[in-house]
């Protein structure tokens, strides 16, 4: 399905450049991109791939009142007139809550996306509503890690209170390794992944969940939450919890992620949420469900088309008429069309990436077999003893049902990288 009228669609932000797809999924549903970014970003190329797309450069500091009103200036100078504002790109959520409630366009209030962004005021809000929620404190040096450390008891988690994936969460079991994980946390706010903490450098500790994990995607429509999908989380890689894998749909107790869901929901309408596409991070845990974090826009990676192989609803064109205060066009699935499977691969060990065998399959169902490689053979990589390892690909494919999935999955994966000493 398709918009009418070709609508004019400001981008905040592109994010990484593996969100390419989106843009092109975009067009396709009929929008005209305009997009804003900082100058030099590699989305610049974007104008010359889409038609009718055009890309206009803002700077970003990681003030988001700032920001907003660079990115309403640019368009502003462009002359451009946009029907909808979006982001898929978590860095980018709360200016591009400004700049819709800046142009009277349909959007999330800043107040609740400030709230989501930060893993401290999710903390806070969410107790404060009266809703289960790990404890949490905020540190700024290693002798408030600390004090918080002993108020708060072993295992617990230290975490940045702005970022992304996973960078720089940190499980830590006792008094005598907090200097280490705190050196550790801190470095990784620099380098490859600095522009995660534009907005920010606190960091936080929290006691540590115990379960399994998922991922539940959210459409909301004038507050009601109308169409939601799980995909369950295979167990992380402690303590660095760099993902694995995910599957859906999850084969977890029903009772048990029904209840996640609904602390999914309830959480998203107490922070003041009210239309888009949404990303909920949660536990089923041994004390019941628990939140992990709120993520004001569209689950990353390759998450859309997951969730349009199995139930049959694109979460690209939900988050576009949502943008442009159109009615949602859903029409679910009731059961399941296929299964799909997503497997990250790491380095085994550090040295040079020698060699990155996979396997031929038939895939089966309604997604087919997609192969990102994110290094290049001879490239130096980092082991699991480096803590944070390299992330050498990331397969997703589909199968008729979630055995056959993982079997293919298997079979792709069965030749381990080769890595050979630097």
């Amino acid at each position: 399905m398709t918009v009418d009228g070709s609508p004019t669609v400001a981008v905040i932000g592109a994010g990484y450049e593996g969100k390419r797809h989106y843009y092109h999924r975009l067009a396709r549903h009929g929008a005209r991109l305009v997009i804003v970014d900082e100058p030099g970003h590699w989305s610049r190329a974007l104008a010359a791939e889409i038609p009718g797309t055009s890309w206009v450069a803002a700077p970003v500091s990681g003030d988001a009142d700032a920001d907003a009103a660079a990115a309403l200036d640019a368009l502003d100078r462009a002359h451009v007139h946009a029907d909808g504002v979006l982001t898929f790109y978590e860095i980018s959520v709360r200016e591009t809550a400004r700049v819709a409630a800046a142009l009277g366009l349909p959007g999330n209030p800043p107040g609740a996306v400030d709230t989501a962004r930060s893993k401290v005021r999710t903390r806070e809000l969410s107790t404060r509503l009266g809703l289960p929620t790990p404890k949490a404190q905020r540190v700024r040096s290693l002798d408030e890690l600390f004090a918080a450390a002993a108020e708060m008891g072993f295992p617990a988690v230290v975490k940045p209170e702005f970022g992304a994936g996973a960078v720089g969460c940190v499980k830590v079991d006792s008094i005598e390794s907090l200097p280490g994980v705190y050196k550790l946390v801190r470095s990784a706010l620099t380098g490859e992944h600095e522009d995660y903490f534009r907005a920010g450098s606190d960091l936080l500790i929290e006691e540590y969940l115990d379960g399994v994990e998922f991922d539940i995607d959210l459409i909301l429509h004038d507050g009601e939450c109308v169409f939601s999908s799980v995909s369950q989380n295979w167990p992380t890689i402690e303590p660095s919890f760099q993902e694995t894998g995910l599957h859906l749909p999850p084969d977890h107790n029903k009772k048990a992620v029904a209840g996640l869901v609904d602390l999914a929901v309830r959480t998203v309408q107490g922070f003041g949420f009210r239309s888009g596409v949404l990303h909920v991070e949660g536990k089923c845990t041994s004390r019941g469900p628990r939140v992990v974090e709120v993520n004001a826009r569209m689950g990353g990676t390759r998450i859309y088309q997951m969730v349009e192989a199995v139930w049959g609803v694109d979460l690209i064109e939900a988050q576009l008429r949502s943008c442009l205060g159109l009615l949602p066009a859903l029409q679910p699935s009731r059961k399941p069309r296929c299964a799909v499977v997503n497997a990250m691969v790491y380095a085994p060990a550090t040295g040079r990436l020698a060699g990155l065998p996979f396997g031929r399959v038939a895939p089966e169902g309604g997604l087919g077999l997609e192969l990102d490689v994110f290094v290049q053979l001879g490239q130096h990589v980092d082991g699991p003893e480096s803590t944070f390892a390299t992330e050498l690909a990331e397969l997703t494919l589909s199968g008729k049902d979630l055995r056959r999935a993982r079997s293919l999955a298997a079979q792709v994966l069965r030749e381990p990288p080769r890595i050979v000493p630097a």
